[in-house]
């Protein structure tokens, strides 16, 4: 644990004290991906549970409690890594700081904000944080979401001034987060705020700014080799090293995906639902999913025979090819000591966002554009006119592009290139929620989006929007505060 004391007498260590920062977002997933997942997608239908059961039994149906350990594990490394953004902050400027301590403060304000909007998402109302505490301070009330969304905005705007962009970082400062990336994630607090000019202004300065650009093949795009692409905005890969990491030390961001035969635990795999979601002929698909029976060779491995898909749970036909690759890439011989590359914060976000943003202020033409831009690349970089040139598909094309106007047609195409775009990357399950507030307006349960999709469509005759839109507050920690914290309505 680094003391007060150390930091500010200290730069050195308060550099340390930075890069343990960034540290956090590949530990966050690795280390912690039972309560990742539980979090940000089993409760929504990318995913179906492999071998572990909780996932369907508990979370897919709404039955887990305020005791659940996996909610509480979650609680307890997000307010860890918000401390740490706090060691950093209120220690960055003192004056025996040998080197200037704004960029540090940036740095530190920006992983704060992320932290709160990824926390305020899953709980909503919860305790905020916005320095170091003292231990008369521990024990404090929640702050509202709104109140916890000022900081965050707050935030990332003196992220926003004070960051050096990708270009002024340089070689050597790959993987720092910078102006862009804060613009990048302001945007997206911003569309789920329903602040929709706000939310295309600040897309606009990414997608105007030169620092970022959709990289040119999609399938590579997630390739270990490809960490620091001008798409990965906000790089967290996770890159094995058997000098420090010896024995049982594996990636449970793999392992969790994997298939048993790779020798993970296949604890979560890819629906039936999202397969269906792609679109005939979308490149996207092969791309992102190991599919039984249609491209279920890994190069190199098994003498490149088939992929063996059972024992990985029930009626098992698909695997997360974003993450798998040769077996050439496997540390170790071993499928869970694998880099990997997965994405925090994309550009193709970005462009998405600016899609929705303008369909709802009623910008057709760049919602239209942006759209577009998402499905050009999927298409290999071409149109739609020349992939029918070309007689692609008896000359039908690739995807289609969207000419639809009216504004309710095109939110749900926009929505649903969220969903393939983005699959699997911890979007879905908060887009599922804040599509209800955009579709149902007035909460009424029944006619939302949300709500007919998971209760009616899926069969998930648990789900109640009011209730489990938010997870529950850790009932550990609304016992131990003697009355001070107290849990989310509807729990």
């Amino acid at each position: 644990m680094l003391s007060t004391a150390t930091l500010t007498s200290d730069s050195t260590v308060l550099n340390m004290a930075v890069n343990r920062l960034y540290g956090s977002i590949n530990w966050r997933e690795y280390g912690l991906g039972r309560q990742q997942f539980g979090t940000h997608e089993a409760c929504a239908d990318d995913f179906i549970s492999g071998t572990t059961v909780d996932f369907d039994q508990v979370f897919a149906n709404y039955t887990y409690l305020s005791s659940n350990g996996w909610v509480q594990q979650y609680w307890d490394r997000t307010y860890q890594n918000i401390h740490y953004c706090n060691l950093v902050i209120d220690n960055a400027n003192k004056s025996n700081a040998k080197v200037s301590g704004t960029l540090y403060e940036a740095q530190g304000k920006f992983f704060r904000a992320y932290y709160n909007f990824d926390l305020t998402n899953v709980f909503g109302d919860a305790p905020l944080r916005d320095h170091d505490p003292s231990l008369a301070e521990y024990n404090i009330p929640k702050s509202t979401h709104a109140e916890i969304i000022d900081l965050v905005i707050s935030d990332l705007k003196f992220a926003i001034d004070n960051l050096p962009t990708r270009a002024q970082w340089g070689t050597s400062g790959l993987g720092r987060v910078t102006k862009g990336t804060a613009q990048g994630l302001l945007a997206k607090v911003y569309l789920y705020e329903q602040d929709y000019a706000n939310a295309k202004l600040y897309a606009e300065q990414v997608i105007n700014g030169g620092e970022y650009s959709l990289f040119p093949d999609y399938r590579a795009l997630y390739s270990p080799d490809n960490l620091y692409s001008a798409e990965n905005m906000m790089p967290g890969g996770f890159i094995f090293n058997s000098s420090i990491w010896t024995g049982r030390w594996y990636s449970p961001f793999l392992q969790w995906q994997g298939l048993k035969s790779l020798g993970a635990n296949a604890c979560l795999v890819p629906s039936q639902s999202l397969y269906d979601a792609y679109e005939s002929g979308d490149p996207r698909l092969k791309a992102s999913l190991l599919i039984k029976g249609v491209n279920d060779t890994i190069p190199g491995f098994n003498n490149n025979n088939a992929v063996d898909f059972s024992g990985s749970g029930t009626n098992t036909k698909y695997a997360n090819r974003k993450l798998i690759w040769p077996y050439s890439y496997w540390n170790n011989s071993n499928f869970n000591f694998q880099n990997v590359n997965p994405m925090f914060l994309r550009f193709a976000d970005i462009v998405l966002i600016d899609a929705e943003a303008s369909n709802e202020l009623g910008n057709t033409a760049d919602a239209q554009k942006y759209l577009e831009q998402i499905r050009y690349r999927a298409r290999g970089n071409k149109t739609f006119a020349a992939s029918v040139s070309a007689g692609e598909n008896g000359g039908a094309g690739i995807l289609p592009e969207i000419t639809a106007t009216d504004k309710a047609t095109l939110r749900l195409a926009i929505w649903h290139e969220r969903r393939v775009e983005l699959a699997m990357e911890f979007n879905r399950w908060f887009d599922l929620v804040r599509y209800n507030k955009v579709a149902n307006p007035d909460g009424t349960d029944g006619t939302g989006y949300t709500y007919a999709l998971l209760h009616d469509t899926y069969g998930r005759t648990n789900f109640d929007y009011e209730k489990f839109s938010r997870f529950p507050i850790p009932s550990a920690y609304i016992t131990s505060s003697n009355g001070i914290l107290t849990q989310n309505s509807n729990w």
